[in-house]
């Protein structure tokens, strides 16, 4: 089978994706990657072009706002996938679909262009969730159909316009007890446990991998940190007060020099293999993006979110609800407020750390990426 894997070239948007792309590989189907720079080229797989080169994410956000003068939030977030980044994506999609005849599309649910590009062409979708919360999905793929509608008429079709998604099933990797902060959503759902994906770059630090002395706290503010170096060294400087050791990743875009001097029980990293550090560390400190939330827990760690942006804040609030997470937000940050919230989390009978270890026992027990091929090869072959 042939199937093509789209996601919108960023490591949150691409690489939950990898391990099922693999996974499908390994199993002998034809995979193949459509994403944009950096990503082409460098995978691991046969990597596409799906969208122009120039699209950035600045860009995006400029002419969203430039199209809906005065909408902010929730808005122009809609504006920027569904319309903005959708109508670059069908540019140059569309076209390579149509060259490529894949017999399934699997693609991450932000990635709205390449759910449009599968329906106009009827090629079977089936998009993968890359947050905690479905409600972003539900605004944004009815006004994709919305924007797009005239790739559907203009080759005598109906736009499927009570739809609620664009694809046939839903990839969901939410644990069982976190589901009820999903949101409606009226589609097939294929759970799938969430796997940890690293280039071949990205590295455990030597000093981790011998035998601890004392705990180990890991810092991170994720791959697109909103420029936030001032949170970034409020947090290094708070825990690095504590009697542990501290691993600090500034991202890959990120500058470790930017940070300053630093405590003799701080290792500045630009980018590190967090699916091999998190069974290392006793407690993690970071933004609360859904990759990472979700890499904790399948670690059974405890976890201190920083929220940033996007959605973040929501992560934020259902992992506390859940017990599994405390939050200071960037207002509450007052010197030792983040040092006494990662003390309490490296208690051994902290409340978060029993929680965590119970949903690590869930995901555990959700479909591996190569359970889920049949469900796929099932979808496409309708």
């Amino acid at each position: 089978m042939k199937i093509l894997f789209a996601a919108i070239p960023a490591y949150g948007h691409l690489y939950p994706l990898m391990p099922l792309a693999l996974a499908c590989a390994e199993a002998g189907h034809d995979v193949t990657v459509a994403t944009g720079k950096p990503f082409v080229g460098r995978l691991p797989l046969p990597t596409i072009r799906q969208q122009p080169d120039a699209l950035e994410l600045d860009g995006v956000f400029a002419e969203a706002a430039r199209r809906n003068p005065g909408v902010q939030g929730a808005g122009l977030v809609v504006g920027v996938f569904a319309d903005v980044t959708s109508e670059a994506v069908v540019e140059v999609l569309v076209p390579t679909l149509e060259e490529l005849q894949p017999d399934l599309i699997v693609y991450e649910g932000m990635d709205v262009g390449a759910g449009v590009a599968a329906s106009v062409l009827g090629i079977p979708a089936v998009p993968f969730a890359i947050a905690l919360t479905h409600m972003g999905f539900a605004l944004i793929h009815p006004e994709a159909m919305r924007y797009r509608r005239d790739l559907w008429t203009s080759r005598g079709q109906h736009p499927p316009d009570n739809a609620p998604l664009l694809g046939q099933a839903f990839l969901d990797p939410t644990p069982p007890s976190l589901r009820r902060f999903n949101g409606d959503l009226d589609i097939p759902k294929i759970p799938i446990r969430p796997v940890g994906y690293a280039e071949g770059g990205a590295q455990v630090p030597a000093w981790m991998e011998a035998p601890r002395t004392r705990p180990r706290v890991y810092l991170t503010l994720g791959t697109v940190s909103f420029g936030a170096v001032e949170v970034l060294s409020r947090a290094i400087s708070d825990i690095s007060t504590l009697d542990v050791d501290l691993l600090v990743a500034v991202g890959p875009e990120g500058d470790p020099a930017l940070l300053g001097e630093v405590s003799d029980n701080v290792r500045l990293e630009r980018f590190v293999d967090q699916s091999r550090v998190l069974p290392l560390i006793d407690v993690m400190v970071h933004h609360g993006g859904t990759g990472s939330v979700l890499g904790a827990l399948s670690a059974g760690v405890p976890q201190l979110l920083m929220p940033q942006g996007a959605d973040q804040f929501f992560n934020a609030e259902y992992l506390t609800e859940a017990g599994a997470a405390r939050v200071v937000r960037n207002e509450e940050q007052e010197p030792g407020a983040i040092r006494a919230v990662v003390a309490a989390l490296l208690e051994p009978d902290a409340g978060e750390r029993i929680v965590a270890r119970q949903l690590q026992a869930e995901i555990a027990e959700l479909p591996s990426p190569a359970s889920v091929i049949p469900d796929l090869v099932s979808l496409a072959s309708r």
